[in-house]
């Protein structure tokens, strides 16, 4: 074999190892979006009633986003979920919620099968943003926090084809976000909730 043939597999070699692993150029692209919510309470008068909650309603939500998440069966998230491993970053900055759905944002993701999709709200998700990571206005008033809050949304949800496109319902959350009486509650709110897909 002469020099000329060894150097070409040599660098074909490289080029190969190089190109393994670690990139997301193959990985199918998912449509995230928000389906659309009613901005009054869904649950039952009754089980209302019998909490004690009055309901509000939901005139305007304004998320900001940081960072989402794709998580599969019984995979955790970090406990700073700055840190996690799944994380892509978001450059969607505040976005206002619309009551007939909201499309998010397209993202790169790895073949699977996912239990769970997480979205980090927080203060400083883009430059010009208000300072808050959620405000929300229902019959109490403006509601805002600067507090950083996981969304969380639970269902099967399977990446294989080149593109796919994820709905996730929020109307529980939505449903929560109604309860609140202040900003201090806005984070336990979205978190105890969880959406679906």
């Amino acid at each position: 074999m002469g020099k000329k043939s060894l150097l070409i597999i040599i660098f074909l070699s490289l080029l190969f190892i190089g190109c393994a692993g670690g990139t997301t150029s193959g990985n199918p692209v998912v449509e995230v979006n928000l389906d659309s919510y009613s901005p009054t309470p869904t649950a039952k008068p009754s089980l209302i009633t019998q909490q004690g909650i009055s309901p509000f309603a939901v005139n305007s939500i304004v998320m900001c986003f940081k960072r989402l998440r794709f998580k599969m069966e019984n995979e955790s998230t970090n406990g700073d979920p700055t840190q996690d491993e799944d994380n892509i970053d978001l450059e969607l900055g505040e976005v206002a919620l619309s009551p007939s759905g909201t499309s998010l944002t397209n993202v790169s993701v790895p073949k699977g099968i996912y239990s769970r999709v997480e979205f980090d709200l927080e203060k400083d998700c883009s430059v010009g943003t208000s300072g808050n990571s959620l405000q929300v206005t229902n019959g109490s008033g403006l509601l805002t926090t600067e507090e950083r809050i996981t969304i969380k949304f639970e269902g099967i949800f399977t990446v294989d084809e080149s593109s796919e496109i994820l709905n996730l319902g929020i109307q529980n959350i939505i449903n929560a976000l109604d309860t609140a009486t202040s900003g201090v509650e806005l984070k336990s709110k979205a978190e105890g909730a969880s959406g679906s897909f």
